[in-house]
C-alpha cells in the first residue's frame, strides 16, 4: 500500500508524537475499576457509557499541557479496559483468570493493540456527541455525586474541584455547585471545610475572573481551529459546518490537535510492521472498535 508523503512538519511532529504514543499495553489494570464499573454483570450498553465518560474525561488532546502525560497514561488504561470488556470472550477470560494480559492473548484472536488504540484515540469527538452527553450528565445524580466526592477529596478547594468534575465550568457552574455543596453541608452529609466556607468574596471573584480569561483564550484557539477545518472542508467541496456554542470549543480543540497524529502512527507502524495510515481515510466506527478491527498484524518486537 502506498504511503502518503510526509512534509517536514509531519516529520517533526511525528517524532514528538511517537515518543508520546509508543509504549506497552497497560495490562496491569482492573478494567472494571478503570471504567468505574461497580457491577461486574454490567451490560454492554453500560460498558460503552462508562467508556465514553472516561474517554472524554482523560482524552490527552483535552488536557492542559502540564497534565498531558498523566492523561495519556489514563487514556491508555481506559482503552485497554474497553478492549477487554467490549468483547464477550475476552471479558469471560478476564473474569475467570483476573489477568488482563491473558484475556488479550487468545490464540485465535487477531487483536492488535496499536490498531485498537489508534482507532479510539482518533475517534472524532463532535460537538453533538459532547452536548448530548452533557445534557444527560449535567444536573444528574451522577454529577451531584461527583461534585460531593471532589469537594471531600480536595477539602473544599474549589479550583481543584473543577479540575476533577467532568464537563464542569467554573464560570457557568459556580452557583449551581455551591447549592449542591451547601445542601450537603446542611444535611450533615459532608464536612464544612474552611477552604470552602471561609473563601472571601474577593478571592472567589478573582478565581472566577481567572477562569473567564482562560475560557476566552481557549475559545479563541477553538475558533481558529474550527475555521481552519471549515476552510479545508470548503476546498474539498464540503458544506460549511454550522456555527455553534456551548461545548464546541472542546470538540474543536480535540479535532484540531488530531490532524498531526497520523505521522506518528505511520512511524510506529513502519518500525513494528503493519499497514500505513491512509490520508483521508474514514474514521473507524464504534462498531468497528467493538469488533476490535480484526486485522492480522505482526507482533510488536521487544526493545
Amino acid at each position: 500500500m502506498v504511503k502518503r508523503p510526509r512534509s517536514d512538519d509531519d516529520e517533526e511532529e511525528g517524532e514528538e508524537e511517537e515518543e508520546e504514543l509508543e509504549g506497552e499495553m497497560p495490562t496491569a489494570i482492573d478494567p472494571y475499576e478503570v471504567l468505574s464499573i461497580k457491577d461486574r454483570s454490567a451490560s454492554q450498553d453500560d460498558i460503552k457509557r462508562a467508556y465514553r465518560k472516561a474517554a472524554l474525561k482523560y482524552h490527552p488532546d483535552k488536557a492542559a499541557e502540564a497534565d498531558k502525560a498523566t492523561a495519556h497514561t489514563k487514556f491508555q488504561e481506559v482503552a485497554c479496559a474497553f478492549a477487554v470488556l467490549s468483547d464477550e470472550r475476552r471479558r469471560r477470560r478476564y473474569d475467570l483468570t483476573g489477568s488482563t494480559e491473558e484475556s488479550l492473548d487468545l490464540d485465535d484472536d487477531d487483536f492488535n493493540w496499536s490498531d485498537f488504540y489508534r482507532g479510539l484515540f482518533d475517534e472524532m469527538v463532535t460537538e453533538e456527541k459532547i452536548n448530548d452527553f452533557a445534557t444527560e450528565y449535567k444536573g444528574s445524580e451522577e454529577e451531584r455525586g461527583a461534585v460531593i466526592a471532589a469537594y471531600e477529596k480536595h477539602k473544599g478547594k474549589m479550583t481543584k474541584l473543577y479540575q476533577e468534575v467532568m464537563l464542569s465550568d467554573m464560570v457557568d457552574d459556580e452557583d449551581r455547585f455551591r447549592e449542591i455543596i451547601d445542601a450537603a453541608i446542611a444535611a450533615d452529609e459532608v464536612e464544612s471545610f474552611k477552604a470552602y466556607t471561609e473563601e472571601s468574596e474577593n478571592a472567589r471573584r478573582k478565581r472566577i475572573a481567572n477562569a473567564k480569561r482562560q475560557k476566552g483564550g481557549e475559545a479563541g484557539e477553538a475558533e481558529a481551529l474550527k475555521k481552519e477545518m471549515e476552510n479545508k472542508k470548503q476546498k474539498r467541496g464540503g458544506n460549511k459546518a454550522d456555527a455553534g456554542g456551548g461545548l464546541d470549543s472542546l470538540a474543536a480543540m480535540i479535532q484540531g490537535r488530531q490532524k498531526a497524529r497520523g505521522a506518528a502512527f505511520d512511524r510506529i507502524e513502519e518500525k513494528y510492521g503493519g499497514t500505513a495510515r491512509q490520508k483521508g481515510r474514514d474514521e473507524p466506527s464504534e462498531e468497528a472498535f467493538a469488533k476490535n478491527a480484526k486485522k492480522p498484524s505482526a507482533k510488536r518486537a521487544k526493545k
